[in-house]
């Protein structure tokens, strides 16, 4: 019998090493877990506060059962000092029970080091603790490289490799539980029929090496999501398993059945045996196998604009050592996927349908797999009661698939509170296949990036309810799920605790003493804000040159002049420019000099027209010594006294306005001499007829009427053209001009202007002059006086000159209107003739005028 119990419990406790469901409790929650979060949440990594986090070593190690409980309350000490075998003499263990043993125990006669405990756990042998069935689980996961880094912020990879094993002992019955546990010694519980149904006995450990790769799928603002996911190359160590389906059984005695039916499945890996014989892990016995890993995380950031900067010439970037949720939910499903191991040499699965009794005694000759192996295939060879069903060389063998949920919400600045829970969804009637137990946990958490304690609440059904807490210090995990195992308090189902080591590297938000949104790293000039154009040094006039280069760091200037600026574009920076803002030459200091005369603009005072420097680059034309602007004729030289004119005869007349510059003569008659044309002995000027000889009694004129108009030439007004008589109209001989000429003439003067100082006539004057010029074109013997006047302002030469070019520029636009110059008179007077008195404004303005007047011959 003591075989049978052996190989009941070899199992249960000689390959339970695994995996736990929720390994790293508490820190798997953690903003901070890095890659130990990943095997809870495949998504978890990217975006997180890792740029590389590596993994050196790390284990988890759990083993529960709801089929008993240690009660450490007999421990009179700690754990340590309390196993010490001195401290008591031949301890005991067993099942408190409230049934027919009236010592209410169950005493062992062979009790080990192990034994001096009591395990108290059933309230009667009936229905210990009131459950039908119980189950053990026990675990180890040793990670022993894992590493994930990010590629770029959105985009996460990693390798993880680690040794895992899962053993699961489940729907045992209580009843069975405790025969096995006393070589089936009770007595009270022979001659008693069970039905175990369904009983699973699962066992698998492998080694897995995974790529990890994790995504952002959304991160522009309160909505964030992300996902990932685990491939995986599998390679089995070691695998067993034992499912039953219609067990019953009923006890004759301790060493016989009866009553044995049922259908098993039941098969181990080849190399079960080699367990613990050598030193290290044992060879694989399994073809390698895939696994999968997904999952999925959604983040909910009502407060996103408050993690965004701008640094470094990017904008709108995430703060990556903030968490930046208020809510995050994810979901993941895990360890999909399975090795095929090759079966012990002669495994097989049977059925029992037995009424007779049966000697358990032939398993006593039982010392291994193999040799239970053999005792099983002669019952099925030799015993009809016993049937070989299924007897495949090789086996499938399911990793612990699970599902997972997880919500985290995050309290206030270091607090979170994070509830997950994780489920097996592989088939509980599939003998091949590992589970994890399924269990709901609750951790708040203070999280900080190297320093986080979290208080992990879990349930499962093999550990009931519990609370343990894990932490992380600096590169250091460590963590227990069970308060009462670690301070040996109260009734322990189990135990759990995990410690590892690792590197991380965290993101920090970039340094920025001068706060110019370029960090320190890269910042030039640390202490002085600047721009990132130029690694944090300062551009104070914004012209693309950074002060330290820049001769002008306070004007936006040109590159060219070291920042300093050319405002006027002339090649010379403001700076050596002595008129900044007008273009010059480089010659005269950036000074402009338009005529080219060599005296700058601001000193010279015609500045658009080369001149001398004795008349501050103004020009002398005539070379007389008199600037032009002075000389009152400035294209011919002439003495100062004559204002620059010259009067070649000495007559007092200038020669511009003398009709005869090289003749003296007198003012009267324009500079020339009087003449006698018509050399009657009169000069023209007392002559009335001057180009007609005549008695000097008659004026110079002849007693004749050369016209034919009947009025005789003395007394002809205008003898060489046929008029009326002087009693008409006072015509005096001349032709007569009617009333419309008449107010032709009359506007023409009245409308009459010039440019001030000028000889221009203005665009107002034209259309009555043009009408003038009409009329001369239908009269072509008619001629016209022009008669120039000043008003008595300025010099009287100046006055004289210009009332001669006002009458010419008359005369110059009736020859423009098709008027033959030889019909044209031109009378120039100055200011002698005046109209109106000069001293008053209404005065001078009458006496500036151009008379004009029809004459005849």
């Amino acid at each position: 019998m003591r075989t049978l119990k052996r190989l009941a419990f070899l199992v249960v406790v000689s390959l339970s090493f695994s995996s736990f469901g929720q390994n790293y409790l508490g820190v798997h929650s953690s903003n901070y877990g890095g890659v130990m979060s990943t095997d809870l949440q495949p998504a978890s990594f990217v975006d997180g506060r890792f740029k590389f986090d590596l993994n050196l070593a790390s284990f988890n190690f759990g083993l529960w059962t709801n089929a008993a409980y240690f009660d450490s309350g007999d421990m009179p000490k700690w754990w340590v000092k309390s196993f010490k075998q001195d401290d008591f003499g031949g301890g005991v263990t067993g099942y408190e029970s409230g049934g027919t043993n009236p010592d209410n125990d169950w005493i062992l006669p062979d009790s080990t080091f192990a034994d001096r405990y009591i395990f108290r756990s059933y309230d009667s042998i009936g229905d210990p603790l009131g459950r039908e069935t119980v189950g053990f689980y026990n675990n180890i996961q040793v990670d022993v490289l894992n590493f994930m880094f990010h590629i770029n912020p959105k985009i996460a990879v990693g390798f993880a490799a680690k040794f895992r094993s899962i053993t699961n002992i489940d729907d045992v019955d209580t009843k069975l539980a405790v025969l096995a546990e006393n070589d089936l010694e009770i007595a009270s519980l022979w001659n008693q029929q069970f039905n175990e149904t369904l009983l699973n006995l699962n066992h698998m450990s492998w080694m897995e090496y995974g790529f990890i790769y994790s995504q952002v799928l959304k991160d522009d603002g309160e909505h964030f999501m992300k996902a990932g996911g685990k491939a995986k190359w599998l390679s089995g160590y070691s695998a067993a398993y034992v499912h039953t389906n219609n067990f019953s059984y009923n006890l004759f005695n301790a060493d016989t059945s009866r009553y044995l039916n049922g259908d098993f499945a039941y098969g181990y890996s080849n190399n079960i045996d080699d367990i613990g014989s050598s030193d290290g892990l044992p060879k694989s016995s399994s073809k390698f196998g895939l696994g999968l890993d997904l999952g999925f995380v959604y983040e909910w950031r009502p407060d996103w604009k408050e993690y965004k900067y701008d640094m470094d010439g990017e904008s709108n970037l995430w703060r990556r050592d903030k968490e930046k949720y208020k809510l995050r939910v994810g979901a993941s499903v895990l360890d999909l996927g399975g090795m095929r191991f090759q079966k012990g040499e002669i495994t097989s699965d049977f059925s029992v349908n037995t009424e007779q009794l049966f000697d358990l005694a032939v398993f006593d000759q039982a010392n291994g797999f193999a040799s239970f192996d053999s005792i099983i295939d002669s019952l099925t060879t030799y015993n009809p009661d016993w049937t070989e069903t299924d007897s495949k060389a090789t086996f499938f063998m399911r990793t612990p698939a699970s599902a997972s949920f997880q919500v985290d919400y995050h309290i206030w600045k270091h607090f979170y509170v994070n509830a997950t829970g994780i489920f097996s969804i592989n088939n509980r009637k599939n003998p091949h296949r590992v589970r994890v137990a399924n269990q709901f946990s609750i951790t708040p958490s203070f999280d900080q990036a190297w320093l986080g304690f979290h208080l992990p609440i879990s349930y499962n059904k093999y550990s009931g309810l519990k609370t343990g807490f894990g932490t992380r210090l600096g590169p250091l995990t460590v963590g227990v799920t069970d308060f009462r195992t670690l301070f040996a308090a109260g009734k322990i189902k189990g135990a759990e605790f995990y410690a590892g080591l690792r590197v991380p590297i965290l993101y920090f938000h970039p340094s920025d003493v001068d706060g110019d949104l370029v960090s320190d790293k890269v910042d030039e000039c640390l202490v002085v804000p600047g721009v990132w154009e130029f690694k944090g040094c300062p551009d104070t006039d914004s012209d693309g040159i950074k002060d330290m280069d820049d001769l002008c760091p306070n004007t936006a200037g040109l590159a060219e002049f070291q920042g300093c600026p050319d405002t006027d574009g002339d090649g010379i920076p403001d700076k050596d420019d002595k008129c900044p803002e007008e273009a010059g030459d480089k010659f005269f200091d950036g000074c402009p000099d338009r005529d080219n005369d060599s005296i700058i603009d601001s000193k010279d005072d015609c500045p658009d027209v080369p001149g001398l420097p004795a008349f501050k680059g103004c020009p002398d034309t005539d070379g007389d010594g008199i600037k032009d602007e002075d000389d009152a004729c400035p294209d011919v030289a002439g003495p100062l006294v004559n204002n620059g004119c010259p009067d070649t005869d000495a007559d007092g007349l200038f020669d511009f306005i003398d009709n005869c510059p090289t003749e003296f003569g007198p003012k009267e008659n324009n500079g020339c001499p009087w003449p006698d044309t018509d050399e009657d002995g009169l000069l023209d000027k007392d002559d009335k007829c001057p180009n007609m000889a005549g008695p000097l009694a008659n004026d110079g004129c002849p007693y004749q009427d050369t016209d034919g108009d009947g009025i005789l030439d003395k007394d002809d007004d205008c003898p060489a053209t046929a008029g009326v008589p002087s009693t008409e109209e006072g015509m005096n001989g001349c032709p007569k001009i009617e009333k419309e000429v008449e107010e032709v003439l009359q506007t023409a003067f009245d409308n009459l202007e010039f440019e001030t100082g000028k000889d221009i006539i203005k665009a107002a004057s034209i259309p009555s002059l043009t009408k003038l010029a009409e009329v001369l074109v239908k009269k072509p013997e008619w001629k016209l006086q022009i008669s120039g006047h000043t008003d008595s302002q300025g010099n009287d030469q100046n006055n004289l000159i210009l009332s001669k070019k006002r009458a010419e520029a008359v005369k110059n636009f009736m020859v423009e209107n098709g008027i033959n110059a030889d019909r044209l008179n031109t009378l120039y007077f100055g200011e002698t003739q005046p109209i109106a008195d000069n001293s008053t404004a209404e005065g001078r303005q009458r006496n500036r005028r151009v008379e004009m007047k029809i004459i005849f011959d």
